[in-house]
């Protein structure tokens, strides 16, 4: 299993995020069952509830507790992370109040600032694909910051459903199968699964605390579980502290003469 050393951890989150390719619309069969404790509605219905319930902001500031679990360590830092939609990602993470990494992602590139061993790193997005063999995508990154639900293209889903949830579930016969649950009563997504066939690799991300930014319901609570042969289990636990939508703010980058570039 690939064992992730000081900083490097944060690319991997990264290209957690970056598991997904392509966002496009799903097809829509009718469902299959519904158990009778909640109101049977279609794939077609649900798939529009999550629609409706997608974020659409220009800017996000936000900080954030992280926790990184592997199977050889266990990382706690604090982070703000800035957003401008369509354009930049920006990080800056702590730890005990020290900042250790400065991340700046557009949508060609990845540039990380490790101050703890006065380096560097300008890699392409495919680097993240070449390192953990996870696709690129700025969009798709864009979308989890946001908690929105992701799809990929070319699937067409049945429902069922629990005494409390509802459960879409696309149909065999793609590379990759999805599955999203949702709240039985207000529809909020609070679990998406990814199963990469091709591949044997899986996440899963959770959603919790859902809390109101004016009309806009956020979750402050995520939680990332990826399992693939490279990685073995991996667990990112986001905890979002403050949240402010729509509020420009400068993103700085700089990176010192005094720090060594790392290919």
């Amino acid at each position: 299993m690939k064992q992730l050393t000081s900083y490097s951890w944060i690319v991997y989150l990264s290209s957690l995020f970056l598991f997904f390719t392509s966002c496009k619309t799903a097809k829509i069969i009718q469902s299959e069952e519904a158990a009778p404790a909640l109101e049977i509605h279609t794939s077609d219905y649900l798939l529009t509830q999550l629609s409706d319930q997608r974020i659409a902001v220009d800017w996000v500031n936000a900080k954030a507790k992280i926790t990184f679990k592997d199977g050889n360590q266990t990382q706690n830092v604090k982070a703000t992370i800035r957003m401008r939609t369509d354009s930049l990602i920006w990080m800056n993470v702590k730890k005990l109040n020290v900042e250790g990494a400065r991340i700046l992602i557009d949508k060609d590139s990845v540039y990380i600032i490790n101050r703890l061993e006065k380096e560097y790193y300008i890699k392409g997005l495919d680097y993240l694909e070449d390192t953990y063999n996870l696709p690129a995508n700025f969009e798709a990154l864009q979308t989890m910051i946001l908690g929105n639900p992701y799809f990929f293209k070319d699937q067409q889903f049945n429902v069922s459903n629990s005494e409390e949830q509802y459960r879409l579930s696309s149909e065999k016969g793609t590379n990759t199968l999805s599955d999203y649950w949702l709240n039985g009563s207000d529809y909020e997504l609070e679990q998406m699964s990814f199963l990469d066939l091709r591949n044997s690799r899986k996440l899963i991300v959770g959603y919790e605390d859902y809390q109101l930014l004016g009309p806009i319901k956020f979750s402050h609570h995520r939680k990332f579980k990826m399992q693939s042969e490279q990685t073995g289990d991996v667990e990112v636990i986001i905890d979002f502290t403050t949240v402010e939508l729509d509020v420009p703010k400068s993103m700085p980058f700089s990176i010192s003469s005094r720090y060594k570039r790392v290919d």
